[in-house]
């Protein structure tokens, strides 16, 4: 017989990073999105300089697609990682994911990114589950007694 988890709302890491579902506040969204972002670019940057300096300066050499299959490995991931984040800060605005969308169109992806960005959560529990307790709430609370 399958073990449940029990939906308590508690966020884990892989549950963060792998999972569309749930809700996370903008602060842990943000600290998440800009953590994949720069650790993508470092690799990027990384693997760039290797391949450069494995052809010795070469750009013919080092433009053929075998040397860039590592990076596009790494982007797939972590483009899956931050669409998570993205549609659980959606589900905080209480929004369906499917509003990403919105992202592709130029203008109105504007929108996206003011509501995402700028604009808190629900306040209350919503369709997409009771209300997230972020890290910064947290060290509020551990900072409150102080």
């Amino acid at each position: 017989m399958a073990r449940r988890e029990a939906d308590d709302g508690s966020m884990t890491l892989g549950r963060m990073l792998f999972s569309p579902k749930g809700r996370i506040p903008r602060f842990d969204a943000l600290f998440c999105c800009a953590c994949l972002w720069t650790m993508l670019a470092a690799a990027a940057l990384v693997w760039s300089g290797w391949v450069l300096a494995y052809y010795h300066n070469d750009l013919a050499a080092s433009m053929q697609p075998a040397p860039w299959l590592f990076l596009a490995a790494l982007v797939l991931p972590t483009a899956w990682m931050i669409a998570c984040v993205l549609a659980k800060r959606c589900h905080d605005r209480d929004r369906s994911a499917w509003f990403l969308l919105l992202a592709l169109i130029p203008v109105v992806n504007l929108w996206p990114m003011v509501e995402l960005v700028f604009l808190r959560g629900t306040r209350a529990a919503n369709r997409f589950g009771p209300e997230p307790e972020g890290m910064a709430s947290q060290w509020r609370a551990a900072n409150e007694d102080r």
